[in-house]
């Protein structure tokens, strides 16, 4: 039996995946520098970036900056996914293992087991009507998805993968649907993905999840705006 959405439970998500990018130390890699300051320093030393003026601060919040918004793009990342198979698990009932399904992909020489973001079972579906997907998505076995908070990848091996993990879906006779909630994504990328994926991106994807689930999660993170930006704060207060 289905189980009611707890949106206390989708602020702990968040709370744990965001928290992680606050434990985040930016100045990791450079042994004995723990501050902004110090990181100048260690600048100002460098025999190849010294000449340059690379002590400035637009440098220094560039260099220091980049490892910690990818650290919070990926926990972002995650965010998104385990809220997500939070949802659809909660509103069809589904168990961890259910939520899973995995194909075998060739990527470059190498056979691998990629697994999917969520799956739903047509059975568990029953008479939902999901006037976005193609029309005769019923006559499949299910729904695979994939989630993404930004498709910001550029590598086309990986994309590559990605395109073929849709093709490896749709022999299993499940819909392949790819959520990606940003609308600041690589275009060329998503474009490519277009082509096997039935690819959301932005409010397009928010409104999916909604006719799915039932659960407005947009709303929610904007009624959640004070405590999702003091985790994202405290992160960046780091620079």
């Amino acid at each position: 039996m289905p189980d009611e959405i707890e949106p206390q439970h989708l602020l702990e998500i968040a709370g744990h995946h965001l928290g992680l990018v606050r434990e985040y130390d930016p100045y990791q890699s450079f042994p004995g520098v723990t501050s902004r300051e110090q990181f100048r320093e260690l600048i100002r030393r460098d025999p190849a970036f010294a000449p340059l003026g690379l002590d400035d601060d637009r440098y220094l919040t560039a260099r220091i900056g980049g490892n910690l918004v990818t650290s919070l793009h990926r926990k972002i990342g995650d965010m998104y996914g385990e809220m997500f198979a939070y949802l659809i698990g909660t509103r069809f009932g589904l168990t961890k293992g259910e939520l899973s399904f995995s194909v075998q992909l060739r990527i470059g020489r190498r056979v691998q087991a990629r697994s999917t973001d969520g799956m739903i079972p047509r059975a568990k579906i029953g008479g939902l009507a999901l006037p976005r997907l193609p029309r005769k998505w019923a006559d499949n076995e299910g729904i695979a998805f994939e989630v993404r908070s930004c498709y910001q990848i550029g590598d086309s091996k990986r994309i590559q993968a990605d395109y073929d993990m849709a093709l490896a879906l749709k022999r299993k006779r499940l819909v392949p649907v790819m959520l990606v909630f940003c609308t600041t994504s690589l275009r060329s990328p998503l474009a490519r993905l277009a082509e096997s994926w039935v690819l959301f991106e932005g409010m397009d994807a928010f409104q999916f999840i909604r006719e799915l689930t039932g659960f407005d999660l947009h709303s929610f993170l904007e009624s959640s705006g004070e405590h999702l930006r003091s985790h994202v704060g405290a992160a960046l207060s780091k620079l």
